[in-house]
C-alpha cells in the first residue's frame, strides 16, 4: 500500500509527481457515482471500525463476491459478508436533482478458481446489505459531512423470501423504507450487528458450488 509520498520515477530520476497527487486527480471528486460508492464502502468501514468489528483492512481487488467482512452470524458462527449500495438524489454528472432513489440488489456471478467465468451461476453472495444514501440535493452540500447521509441495513435473507422482490435486479428507496429503519452513521454498527443475529442458519444464500455439493452430500447421508 501507498502513504501518498510515493513518486512517479523516469530512468532512475524521481519526478516531483506523487501518488497523493494522482488522487487527488482521479478520486477527489467522490460525488461522481463510482468513486461515491468506493466512498460508501469506506463510510460503513469507519462504521465497523468504530464499533469495534474487524473488517477487511484496505479496499477489496474487485474479484471479491461481497464488500466488506462483519460481525459474526450468531446462528452460524461465520463472519456475516456486507454488501454496500450506494445512491443519491443528486446526479453528479448533470447537477440535477431527482426525487427518487433506487438500488442494485441484482444477483452476481460467483467466482470460479478467482475468475468469473461466462457460465458463472449468478446468485446474491453476500448475508446482508447496506444501502447508503447522500440525500444533498445541491453541490453546495459537503459530502464528508455524515449527516446528509441516510443508511438502511437488510439482511438478503428477507430478498430471497420474498418472491417478488427476490427477482428484482433493483429495490426502489420507497420499498427499503418500507423494510428498513432509517440509520444515522452513528447507529449504522450496532444495527448491522443486531441484524446478523436475526439471519436463520439454514440458508442457502452465496453457498458457492463446491459448498452446495458438500451441504447436498450432507443431505444425502
Amino acid at each position: 500500500m501507498y502513504n501518498g509520498d510515493e513518486k512517479l520515477i523516469n530512468d532512475g530520476a524521481y519526478l516531483p509527481y506523487t501518488m497523493l497527487n494522482f488522487w487527488q486527480w482521479s478520486l477527489s471528486n467522490i460525488q461522481f457515482g463510482m468513486t461515491r460508492g468506493t466512498f460508501a464502502d469506506f463510510i460503513v468501514r469507519c462504521a465497523l471500525d468504530r464499533g469495534g468489528v474487524p473488517t477487511r483492512p484496505d479496499i477489496g481487488t474487485g474479484f471479491e463476491p461481497y464488500d466488506l467482512e462483519g460481525p459474526v452470524i450468531q446462528s452460524t458462527g461465520k463472519v456475516s459478508r456486507i454488501e454496500v449500495k450506494s445512491s443519491a438524489f443528486l446526479n453528479s454528472e448533470t447537477g440535477k436533482y431527482a426525487e427518487r432513489a433506487s438500488f442494485s440488489i441484482a444477483p452476481a456471478r460467483v467466482p470460479i478458481d478467482g475468475d468469473y467465468k461466462q457460465n458463472s451461476p449468478q446468485q446474491r453472495n453476500n448475508d446482508l446489505y447496506v444501502f447508503t444514501l447522500y440525500t444533498a440535493t445541491d453541490n453546495r452540500r459537503n459530502i464528508l459531512d455524515l449527516s446528509w447521509w441516510e443508511f438502511f441495513v437488510l439482511p438478503t435473507y428477507k430478498i430471497e423470501n420474498d418472491r417478488n422482490l427476490s427477482k428484482q435486479k433493483t429495490i426502489s428507496l420507497k420499498r427499503v423504507r418500507e423494510y428498513c429503519h432509517t440509520l444515522s452513521f452513528d447507529m449504522l454498527c450496532d444495527s448491522i450487528i443486531e441484524a446478523c443475529k436475526t439471519i436463520p442458519a439454514i440458508s442457502s444464500i452465496g453457498i458457492t458450488p463446491t459448498e452446495q455439493s458438500f451441504c447436498n452430500s450432507l443431505e444425502g447421508n
